[in-house]
């Protein structure tokens, strides 16, 4: 009851109710077997400092198939409040009644019910059905009984989870009112700790999802430090190496020139340059030479394209929103992966099929979205690897893969395709054809630490931090679609033009 004092109303209070059940008697009357006069107050205290319960009236079910308890219940409690809000009565004639009411009411505070109905034990049915069957363990139970020796007290508290027991003939009003206000105080505070609890799980969450974006951001400014490290140390003799091939192979030309001079002019050298141009094999060594430094410079050429992808996938010069090569990052990222693409003795080649749209520039964070396609790519290959017992060849009958045996064809295959949607908008579309996931695991890829991998092998970070660089920093979306052997698919969806970062 409310700090402000409630009354029984007076027709309540200037009579005594006497009803049969069972042959068993019970009476509302005060403690001390006197009637109530107009000057008794039932007050009760609520809790300090609680915070109100997230009710607007306290629902009571009433369980009883005597229709003279239910009047006489509620002639004594209707004017009764708790927390200021007041008593909402909802009535049942049976146990399967009962059934029925609380199923369509999950928020009833308190259950009034009676033992014996239409079977000796009903009532017992109806705190097993709401407790094992509707796992409903916050509605409060006060079993009133006229028959105890059909429920021993003793059996009833051991066996079933109810809340109190009490006789009919003990129930006066003033003790049923007690009843009631501990009963709900007692739902109220569950209410309170179910609430905090809910606080305290979404302050938990949102906790470990900043200190997933921090270990994540962390990590990948180390690799994106380290790759710059790497291609800044490559940098600079891969130069000296590209840039002195051409001066080299003139050097080279210029002598093989002179030497064929020399053999224009002197057909028959002596024996000496003779036995040594027998044994270097001159003819050959003059054929061979200029095919080794055609291979020089394209090694040199793969040397700086490599070191320019790197570059270009850490972009630590390039921390702020610019205009982006879509494709030029996914490239990097791919030419960084490429050791994992390639056949081994555990995996055939993997394939990656290119379907680039026509893109423009687009305004991102460029370093952030390459993490996002390593990620992405990444858990790609992996489930590629974990997934794949396959034969070397699984091709069409033309020597293409097509769309259609995309998912069929054993051969491990990445699909990336690009489009313009919504004519602002970029889909970035990673599909693999590895073994897929579940629901469960679908439902749960985008959270801080889940992970499927085994125990050393994966952080679980990587996708939540992708979803948090694609939805908050880009304003976009990323979306996953996978089923159990029809492999999966992440859909990346952001703005062309500037991107409106959002608070999640």
């Amino acid at each position: 009851m409310s700090s402000e004092n409630q009354r029984v109303s007076n027709s309540a209070a200037d009579a005594l109710f006497v009803f049969a059940d069972n042959n068993d008697a019970f009476i509302f009357a005060d403690d001390d077997g006197r009637q109530p006069s107009n000057e008794d107050d039932i007050t009760s205290q609520a809790v300090p400092n609680s915070p109100p319960a997230p009710v607007a009236v306290w629902k009571v079910l009433i369980v009883d198939d005597d229709v003279l308890v239910h009047r006489a219940t509620t002639l004594v409690l209707e004017d009764c409040t708790f927390e200021s809000k007041p008593l909402m009565f909802l009535h049942a004639y049976s146990g399967t009644e009962a059934k029925s009411l609380i199923q369509a009411h999950p928020n009833t505070a308190l259950i009034l019910l009676d033992v014996v109905m239409e079977t000796h034990d009903a009532g017992l049915q109806v705190v097993q059905y709401i407790r094992a069957e509707l796992h409903n363990h916050k509605v409060r139970i006060v079993l009133r009984t006229g028959q105890p020796g059909e429920a021993p007290e003793a059996s009833v508290i051991l066996g079933y989870d109810i809340n109190d027991y009490r006789l009919k003939t003990e129930l006066t009003r003033q003790k049923l009112i007690t009843v009631v206000i501990s009963s709900l105080r007692s739902y109220g505070n569950i209410l309170t700790i179910e609430n905090q609890n809910s606080k305290l799980t979404l302050a938990l969450d949102h906790l470990q999802k900043t200190q997933a974006q921090l270990i994540q951001a962390e990590k990948m400014s180390s690799l994106g430090q380290m790759v710059a490290g790497v291609a800044h140390e490559i940098n600079n003799p891969a130069n000296f190496i590209y840039g002195n091939l051409f001066h080299t192979e003139t050097y080279v030309q210029a002598l093989l020139k002179l030497i064929k001079i020399y053999q224009q002019h002197y057909p028959a050298p002596v024996k000496a340059i003779q036995t040594t141009t027998e044994s270097i094999d001159l003819p050959f060594l003059m054929e061979d030479l200029p095919k080794l430094f055609n291979s020089m410079q394209a090694g040199a050429e793969r040397i700086k394209h490599i070191v320019d992808s790197l570059r270009n996938f850490s972009r630590l010069d390039e921390a702020g929103i610019k205009p982006v090569d879509i494709h030029s990052g996914i490239d990097s990222t791919l030419l960084i992966l490429q050791h994992r693409l390639q056949a081994n003795d555990n995996h055939p080649k993997i394939t990656v099929i290119k379907e680039y749209g026509q893109l423009p520039l687009v305004k991102c964070y460029a370093s952030d979205l390459n993490q996002v396609f390593m990620n992405i790519l990444s858990n790609a290959i992996d489930a590629l690897e974990m997934g794949t017992q396959r034969p070397a060849q699984c091709i069409a009958g033309d020597g293409e893969i097509t769309s259609e045996i995309f998912f069929q064809c054993p051969l491990p295959i990445i699909h990336i395709r690009t489009e313009i949607h919504d004519a602002n908008k970029v889909l970035i579309r990673i599909a693999d054809n590895g073994p897929g996931m579940n629901e469960s695991t679908l439902n749960s890829i985008f959270n801080p630490f889940f992970t499927t991998k085994p125990i050393g092998s994966g952080t679980g970070l990587g996708l939540s931090t992708s979803y948090s660089i694609v939805v908050q920093q880009h304003g976009g979306n990323l979306s996953c679609s996978s089923m159990p052997g029809k492999g999966t698919e992440f859909v990346i969806d952001i703005s062309i033009q500037d991107p409106v970062k959002v608070k999640i």
